[in-house]
């Protein structure tokens, strides 16, 4: 398990934690170390990493679910005991008992994290209340877009709804805006652009669900 430094602006960065646990997930620790404020997105497993990570930047102050997947809130209960913070998922999000969260966060709202604002944006297809965390040119876009297609869906229709917000809302950001997924590499918002222009030469049947690639015909 890794961690490390993925972005940087002034005193602000971003920690990459993962691969963790059966499915290789990633958080991230958003992180104003001059205002000594932080905030940390998705629960995955590996417990131990994880709250060594989250223990050697601190101050942890707000938690965000990027959906309500299983691998992605593994570690709630040891992560809630360890910083005391609350957790927010966007408010289209669904089968959340409501206990188990402390807000919720709508399309184009803030978070502050010391000097810097973390916009959210809800991007619906992997479940219907995903979002994705835009801060300065990063992206953590949670299982909404990874370096090579889309995130996975479950229902004839979700895949038109999952590139539909990739299209409307990750695509307009700065080419270099680095994209930040819920598993697997890095990626930016131009390769994904390039890599969607040649998927546009081969799509795939509009009522498909499941995993998608870019750059794979659809199946036969």
């Amino acid at each position: 398990m890794a961690r490390s430094i993925v972005y940087t602006e002034d005193d602000f960065s971003v920690v990459k934690v993962g691969p963790m646990g059966p499915y290789g997930n990633n958080a991230y620790i958003l992180h104003d170390s001059g205002a000594r404020d932080a905030l940390l997105v998705d629960m995955p497993l590996e417990e131990q990493p994880l709250l060594e990570a989250i223990a050697a930047v601190g101050n942890i102050h707000q938690i965000v679910a990027t959906h309500w997947h299983r691998d992605h809130w593994m570690t709630y209960d040891p992560v809630r005991k360890a910083t005391q913070a609350p957790v927010l998922v966007g408010d289209k999000e669904i089968n959340i008992p409501a206990e188990r969260i402390d807000g919720q966060l709508s399309h184009g709202q803030e978070l502050k994290v010391g000097a810097k604002r973390v916009t959210i944006l809800h991007t619906p297809g992997h479940t219907p209340g995903s979002i994705c965390l835009r801060i300065g040119r990063a992206l953590v876009s949670g299982d909404t877009l990874f370096q090579g297609g889309p995130g996975k869906t479950i229902a004839s229709g979700d895949l038109q709804i999952i590139i539909d917000s990739i299209v409307q809302h990750l695509h307009s950001l700065e080419d270099e805006t680095i994209v930040l997924p819920g598993h697997g590499a890095d990626t930016s918002i131009s390769e994904a652009k390039r890599e969607y222009a040649e998927y546009l030469k081969h799509p795939w049947p509009s009522d498909f669900f499941g995993d998608v690639a870019w750059l794979k015909p659809p199946p036969s």
